[in-house]
């Protein structure tokens, strides 16, 4: 069905002055996204409204965590300005990761997690950390050079903020990007993606979008990673799980390689030398 423009713009205007998501400044790329294929899937005006805030939700609700970002900058610079010692930077990023579900599930596995990722693909020179919602916390773990180039993408603009803040004290080789990585695949050269724990809700916003991502980034490895388990732990996802990314790569002459970290399945995507 085709649905006039005004109708569309005033459902995204909706979304961008509510008082559930002003603050986070959803990119407009990403409601323009989720409306148009929404609109292919949708009967009439109602349905429409509610598929689009519906599919809004599954994209936002990792979003919705009680970080107070604006406090925790500024709470951030009296942090720095104490000169903690590599072991208290730990200990204040692992505070902080508590608060969300998905980096909150890494903290006991956390070092594991990383020694086998770099182990794998050995010490790169440029990340890109997509959807990287407070993975780049995990910097402390990483035992990377300072020189490294870390490009950090969401689309949470006050956790970016805050990202900014963080990398200008602790990471200066680090980077935090406003932008939607399906709306807009970074396009840069890199010698690893980290794509951690999104697949499989990037795949339920559009079928097919990890196939897209995948072929259009530019870096040598592509490091994704989804839980082996369901939220309440009673269901294996591993087959599901590793289905969707051998789905997402069939075809192509690209290496795969499995391993685990705690709950966490590792998929090693090496697209070329």
């Amino acid at each position: 069905m085709i649905f006039e423009q005004a109708f569309l713009d005033s459902l995204i205007q909706a979304v961008e002055t509510s008082r559930k998501y002003r603050d986070l400044h959803i990119p407009h790329a990403t409601l323009k996204d989720l409306l148009a294929y929404e609109s292919h899937h949708s009967n009439s005006r109602k349905e429409l409204e509610a598929n689009f805030r519906k599919s809004l939700h599954n994209v936002m609700a990792p979003y919705l965590e009680d970080v107070n970002y604006p406090v925790e900058t500024a709470n951030l610079a009296e942090f720095h300005a104490q000169d903690p010692s590599s072991a208290e930077v730990k200990s204040w990023c692992q505070k902080i990761m508590s608060h969300h579900a998905s980096s909150r599930e890494r903290l006991p596995y956390l070092d594991a997690f990383y020694q086998k990722i770099f182990a794998k693909i050995g010490t790169p020179e440029s990340i890109l950390d997509l959807a990287c919602a407070l993975d780049p916390l995990g910097l402390p773990w990483m035992n990377l050079p300072l020189s490294t180039n870390f490009v950090a993408y969401d689309i949470h603009q006050p956790r970016l903020e805050f990202l900014q803040a963080f990398f200008e004290y602790f990471y200066p080789g680090a980077q935090a990007i406003h932008q939607d990585i399906l709306t807009h695949i970074p396009d840069q050269k890199a010698d690893c993606a980290f794509f951690f724990k999104e697949a499989h809700r990037l795949e339920k916003r559009r079928p097919g979008s990890n196939r897209e991502l995948f072929a259009g980034l530019n870096a040598k490895w592509l490091v994704v990673s989804l839980p082996s388990r369901d939220l309440a732990g009673h269901h294996s996802l591993e087959t599901y799980h590793t289905s969707l990314i051998q789905k997402a790569i069939e075809g192509q002459p690209w290496q795969l390689t499995t391993d685990t970290a705690g709950d966490e399945l590792i998929f090693f995507i090496q697209k070329h030398d």
